[in-house]
């Protein structure tokens, strides 16, 4: 049985419903289990890591990480563009032209 990493979140108190959205969408993309979702108080977060209650700190941007970090914290990436499926071509119709 494969266990699932709990998560928690940290937002800054600025567009925190942009970024809490965001790292939340993340989470249900990863399967993260959220344990928490935290405004603000860095220490706090630090403390779910260590307390074992959260495996991963999820941030929505480098932005909101603190400059005291430390590792385990996962940014989430920003949207990336749909890449476009090719079809590779056969030998036999490359070797007509």
């Amino acid at each position: 049985m494969v266990t699932v990493p709990n998560a928690v979140i940290f937002v800054q108190p600025d567009r925190f419903d942009v970024h809490a959205a965001r790292c939340l969408d993340y989470c249900a993309s990863m399967r993260y289990e959220v344990a928490g979702l935290i405004c603000g108080d860095w220490d706090a977060a630090l403390r779910m890591l260590k307390d074992g209650l959260a495996a991963v700190i999820v941030v929505s941007s480098m932005t909101q990480l603190d400059p005291q970090r430390e590792p385990r914290i996962e940014v989430v990436p920003k949207r990336l563009k749909a890449r476009r499926i090719t079809r590779p071509r056969l030998a036999a119709k490359v070797a007509a032209r």
